[in-house]
């Protein structure tokens, strides 16, 4: 895997370390209700991603290239918000949106499109539907305009988060992954619109539009030394140059600027379908064993200080698109959902 297109992804899912920290207040401070006990009912399957419809919209950032930047703070941050989402409008928003190294900022003010609500400026688009569909559409034309920017320090993405287990306004206790008996993901993905645009300079390790999804594997044990460690455990739906992005199994990397793990769940697992081709492709599956296998791989690498799998929650996760291409595409998510049984 490349590890300059995953820049950005590693920036955002930072968020979920820092998010051991006192998480500070949006504008609106009435929260969502949620299940805070997700361990209560899990035997029968309990649903881990709240508000999977993004019915409660964004907390989004403005766009920035590092975490210390004016643009990153916490105070700088501002909602969108659907207005026709009922009482969904008058809590703060469980998800956040990241818009690394982009052009410009996604607008407070959105318009309604084909049954859903939109935000758009020239270079993407964010679109979420009553159904729970998302789309986002990126130019990487206008982003880096018409030249490919390899030195560029963030590239950009479009990437929506939420802690889960990690400590938060909407942090629920999943219990540890050694409890787990399954760990069932599902997400619909579709390629609306792709075209890689290639231009002369164009270098197939370089350049590049993905769509991955990143659950962190987090030690939420404050009593053990890797206390606030994590793996990134990656399922990628979209690469557009492959089919199947992730054929091997226990294929990982090690981030340079961080020193964490990313481990990849292989895409064969998941689907047979090809997302290339512009329909719908259901990923779907346990993912429980690739969560424990990121930990145990890790620990013995040496990147952990805890291979005790009770040691680990599920501590967040993201969605989204990472360009480093010109590519102009438009992608679709729906039916995001990661359910654990104990």
């Amino acid at each position: 895997m490349i590890t300059s297109v995953r820049s950005a992804v590693l920036k955002l899912l930072l968020g979920a370390v820092l998010s051991i920290l006192p998480a500070a207040m949006a504008s609106s401070e009435q929260l969502l209700e949620v299940n805070r006990n997700l361990q209560a009912d899990a035997s029968r399957g309990v649903e881990l991603i709240a508000d999977n419809k993004f019915q409660a919209g964004f907390l989004a950032k403005p766009p920035c290239n590092d975490l210390a930047e004016k643009g990153c703070r916490e105070d700088s941050r501002y909602e969108l918000k659907m207005p026709e989402a009922g009482r969904a409008t008058e809590v703060k928003p469980v998800w956040e949106l990241g818009q690394w190294g982009s052009r410009s900022s996604l607008p407070v003010e959105g318009t309604k499109q084909s049954g859903g609500y939109a935000w758009a400026t020239a270079e993407k688009r964010l679109a979420v539907y009553p159904d729970g569909r998302i789309e986002m559409a990126v130019n990487g034309e206008s982003e880096f305009q018409g030249a490919y920017r390899d030195e560029q320090p963030a590239k950009p993405s479009l990437i929506a988060g939420q802690t889960i287990a990690a400590p938060g306004d909407y942090s629920r206790d999943t219990g540890s992954i050694a409890d787990m008996k399954r760990l069932e993901f599902n997400v619909e993905f579709r390629l609306s619109y792709g075209d890689q645009n290639r231009k002369r300079g164009y270098n197939r390790d370089r350049h590049a539009l993905i769509a991955p999804i990143n659950f962190t594997i987090q030690n939420l044990n404050t009593k053990s030394e890797g206390y606030g460690q994590l793996v990134w455990l990656q399922i990628n739906p979209y690469d557009d140059r492959l089919e199947v992005p992730v054929m091997k199994e226990d294929q990982s990397m090690i981030d340079p600027k961080s020193s964490m793990a990313i481990f990849f769940v292989p895409t064969a697992s998941l689907t047979r379908g090809n997302t290339h081709s512009g329909d719908w492709v259901r990923l779907h599956g346990d993912i429980l064993r690739f969560a424990r296998r990121s930990i145990q791989q890790s620990f013995n690498k040496g990147v952990l200080k805890s291979g005790d799998l009770s040691d680990y929650k599920i501590g967040g996760v993201n969605i989204g698109y990472e360009l480093s291409g010109l590519n102009v595409a438009t992608i679709e998510f729906r039916g995001l959902s990661l359910t654990m049984f104990n």
